[in-house]
């Protein structure tokens, strides 16, 4: 991953500050912070990476922003998130305890997910207090869900959600429709996704060697197989998985290990979505 997109390196809480965070994700494009904050005044004199901001919790404070001499307040609303531009200064208030997850991205983050070079006017990145986005929550609260269950796929189903976010910003105009059907991206994918289905895989790794963007890649990849990349490679991790357990040799963690899964509840989540039962319950049944 490129030093100007390594999400490990993405954080909006200084080392003195770690203690308020509940939690943290990161996948290939972004990384999130999950954290409760009591009331507090910050001065921020701007980072290099965007910044949305979801609130949780059924009671929120009054919060507000002071961006290039303009002032926002607003009361958080379930489908409303807060965004911080790249690159913006300014000055973010709140009366009370905040609990909330803080997604982040470079900029050129949304290039790779999308396949464009977008300059600072193409996309919908503007700061503000609240901006109602009931889509956009809905999928940080997807990537929040998968970060709790300790991303058990490792990045792959953050990456396909960080690309839906991508698309949200920028007009569909702007994307295209891209290619379609089984055509040659399509091949060379299923290609590299079979030669390294024991090792680890991510969205963005995978569109680059059908040289393409993991957007375009998305929509070509369901219109020819009907599921998503991320489905897909669960989907066949799991059907690897029936032929190793055959090998009464191999532990369930090995074979999960062999078959390319990260963790082993990874391992059972997918087996059980594919065949209906437990991994210890299909060996049985295969070693009858």
């Amino acid at each position: 991953m490129p030093m100007d997109l390594a999400p490990a390196a993405l954080s909006r809480i200084p080392p003195s500050m770690q203690h308020v965070v509940l939690r943290r994700g990161q996948w290939s494009l972004c990384a999130m912070e999950h954290s409760r904050i009591d009331a507090i005044r910050i001065d921020d004199p701007g980072a290099p990476f965007h910044h949305l901001s979801l609130p949780l919790g059924a009671r929120l404070p009054r919060m507000g922003m002071q961006v290039d001499g303009r002032r926002q307040r607003a009361n958080p609303v379930p489908g409303g998130i807060g965004v911080i531009e790249a690159h913006v200064a300014g000055v973010s208030w709140w009366d009370g305890t905040l609990e909330s997850a803080c997604f982040y991205f470079m900029p050129r983050a949304l290039d790779v997910a999308l396949g464009l070079e977008l300059d600072e006017d193409a996309h919908d990145l503007r700061s503000t207090v609240e901006r109602h986005a009931p889509v956009v929550a809905h999928l940080l609260r997807v990537l929040l869900a998968d970060a709790a269950a300790g991303q058990p796929h490792g990045a792959l189903v953050g990456d396909a959600v960080f690309t839906a976010i991508a698309a949200q910003f920028v007009p569909e105009k702007r994307i295209g429709t891209g290619p379609s059907g089984r055509d040659w991206r399509v091949r060379r994918a299923l290609e590299y996704i079979h030669t390294h289905l024991s090792e680890r895989l991510s969205i963005p790794a995978i569109a680059d060697a059908a040289a393409t963007s993991p957007f375009h890649l998305g929509r070509a990849f369901r219109a020819a197989l009907g599921c998503s990349i991320w489905q897909y490679v669960l989907r066949e991790r799991a059907r690897r998985s029936m032929v190793l357990m055959k090998e009464s040799a191999l532990s369930l963690a090995q074979v999960a290990q062999l078959s390319g899964f990260e963790t082993y509840a990874g391992f059972i989540a997918a087996v059980r979505r594919e065949f209906g039962a437990a991994p210890a319950q299909l060996r049985a049944a295969v070693a009858r």
